[in-house]
């Protein structure tokens, strides 16, 4: 109560200097006057403004929908490779000639790459041209002997040859028996003969002749030499018996037959032994096959000399990425000499990470850049499987086939590609910037009756930049292109074109 007491006092008295009459404070009062109204019209004017502004639509700009193209591009490295890869192996036994190449030199397609030493070539064409010429002679020299052999038979086995030649054995042996006995009997009675007519030459003459003498009556039969009509006769006979052994008609007629017989044993023994030359069908049809062996090796081998002998040549353009024989080295076939791999087949290997995979299939249109320079490209090929890439990230290996290389590619090197994985033509298309995304889904703005309004829309194909409007929009719609982040629905708003 005493300060309000107070406070009224001081009041009291203030009252009382104000009325009283000093000219210079009455002048200092009037100016604080003068700036309190205006402190209050400045603050009446801002409240006005404010009011106003609030109520007044805010400026946006827009945009008439049109349509165009749009068209998605995935852009993904990978490293250029050769499509083509050869390695040349040796083919000839021989030094190696000429070789005046080096890993990493670039070859024309139809350039020599290597050549062997040409003496050596040469002796080995020799022997393969001898090794056909033997083969062939082996074969018709054989056939030949069968041929002979078939003749001779003349359809006998050689059961039945065997068989023969016992029988002719068994007869000859049966005729020598005959023969051996009857000279035993002719020869046993020459003999007894012989021994006879020595008798009677040594005994039988003179014994008779003393007797008779001692008798007085000699044998008129006989004569003064001594002989008799018996000693004639004894001489006779074994005259008779050499005759028989000599020309016995039954003797000569059995060796006349064993001649025959040995004569026929004579055949039939070439055809015992024709019999084993014979071949069977197995024989000759192994005996073909090592001819055709030969001469087919004779003849590739012989084929490859005649084209060694020219010089290896590239079979394509391309780089030499391996070397593994020198000049003047000795190669045995199937020795590696080197790789090539194309400059004209190449392709870029790429790695599709998940996020791509459904986007990219085979038959794209790629452009490549290696080294600066665009080439056309397709994709050719996508890995059925996944692997995991350096950082453990599991990614689906893809090829792209370069369709126009030059001299400008190299291998090995990186190569950027544009992939064209899709496009839509004729459509509408808007830039993503126009496109505003919340829990509902996308929208665009537009204006009706002077209020900004949400439309949703449905999005087809997409890029980095735009978007395919599928749904929500057609051409010749208007919409509001401010940064849909900055604006709220329902606000109040003055469009500005922005053309």
């Amino acid at each position: 109560m005493k300060l309000f007491g107070k406070k009224k006092a001081e009041n009291i008295e203030a009252t009382e200097t104000t009325e009283s009459y000093t000219p210079g404070k009455k002048k200092k009062g009037y100016v604080k006057f003068i700036v309190l109204g205006f402190v209050v019209f400045i603050i009446g004017f801002t409240v006005f403004n404010n009011v106003k502004a609030k109520n007044a639509p805010m400026p946006v700009t827009t945009t008439q929908v049109t349509k165009g193209d749009i068209e998605a591009i995935v852009s993904i490295s990978g490293n250029v490779a050769s499509d083509e890869t050869k390695t040349y192996y040796a083919k000839v036994s021989a030094p190696i000639g000429a070789l005046a190449l080096a890993e990493g030199d670039r070859v024309n397609k139809g350039d020599v790459i290597y050549t062997y030493d040409e003496a050596d070539l040469e002796r080995a064409k020799k022997e393969a041209e001898l090794n056909l010429q033997q083969a062939n002679g082996n074969y018709n020299g054989s056939i030949e002997k069968n041929n002979k052999a078939t003749d001779v038979l003349e359809g006998r086995s050689i059961h039945d040859i065997n068989t023969r030649l016992d029988e002719i054995t068994a007869e000859i042996d049966a005729l020598n028996d005959k023969i051996t006995e009857k000279n035993n009997r002719m020869n046993q009675t020459l003999t007894d003969l012989q021994k006879t007519s020595q008798d009677v030459d040594q005994n039988g003459y003179a014994d008779s002749y003393d007797a008779q003498q001692k008798n007085g009556a000699p044998d008129e039969r006989m004569t003064e030499d001594g002989e008799t009509q018996m000693s004639l006769e004894i001489q006779n006979a074994i005259a008779d018996v050499q005759y028989a052994i000599n020309n016995d008609s039954e003797i000569q007629e059995w060796n006349r037959q064993i001649n025959a017989l040995n004569e026929e044993k004579q055949d039939l023994a070439e055809q015992s032994s024709a019999e084993l030359g014979a071949l069977t069908a197995g024989e000759k049809s192994s005996l073909a096959a090592a001819r055709e062996l030969t001469e087919l090796e004779s003849n590739n081998t012989i084929a490859d000399i005649e084209e060694a002998e020219e010089g290896v040549k590239a079979d394509f353009s391309g780089v030499i990425t391996e070397l593994d024989a020198s000049e003047g080295a000795t190669v045995a076939p199937g020795t590696k000499i080197m790789t090539i791999e194309s400059t004209d087949d190449v392709r870029v290997d790429i790695q599709i990470s998940k996020s791509d995979l459904s986007k990219i299939k085979v038959g794209q249109k790629v452009d490549v850049t290696v080294n600066g320079k665009e080439y056309e490209g397709e994709v050719t090929q996508i890995a059925g499987t996944a692997k995991n890439n350096a950082s453990g990230v599991p990614v689906v290996d893809g090829k792209i086939k370069i369709k126009n290389p030059d001299d400008g590619i190299i291998l090995g090197v990186e190569a950027g590609n544009k992939i064209h994985t899709d496009k839509a033509e004729g459509v509408v298309v808007l830039p993503y910037e126009y496109i505003g995304t919340d829990a509902d889904g996308d929208f665009v703005f537009v204006i009706e009756n002077g209020i900004l309004t949400r439309k949703p829309v449905t999005l087809g194909l997409t890029t980095s930049t735009d978007a395919e409007i599928k749904e929500g929009l057609s051409e010749g719609d208007t919409i509001v292109t401010t940064d849909p982040t900055t604006l709220i629905e329902g606000t109040k708003v003055t469009g500005v074109s922005l053309e």
